[in-house]
């Protein structure tokens, strides 16, 4: 997977939201994660907290074209999500569940 339209630039831009809690709420933002997704599942494996968890949320900006967040999607049920371990569940769409 690779995010084309977030390129490094726009990550170091967003970089000083995750020096600090953020808002009302204090949310704590994680730096922006940029690269294929073998590169994104590595980051992401070398991450302490990433491998104490059994679940993770990924948000991506607003801005982007139909086609590329059908790109990233796709790439995110395709490679990222089988690299870090993820797997469909079964059900009627795949054809394996009831």
């Amino acid at each position: 997977m690779s995010f084309r339209p977030l390129a490094p630039a726009s990550a170091r831009y967003r970089m000083p939201r995750t020096a600090a809690p953020q808002g009302p709420a204090r949310l704590l933002f994680a730096p922006d994660l940029v690269g294929t997704s073998a590169q994104l599942a590595g980051q992401l494996w070398a991450h302490a907290a990433f491998r104490a968890i059994d679940e993770v949320a990924f948000a991506l900006p607003f801005t982007f074209d139909h086609e590329d967040y059908v790109q990233i999607l796709t790439d995110m049920a395709t490679r990222l999500g089988p690299a870090l371990g993820w797997q469909p569940a079964a059900g009627p769409e795949t054809g394996t569940g009831t």
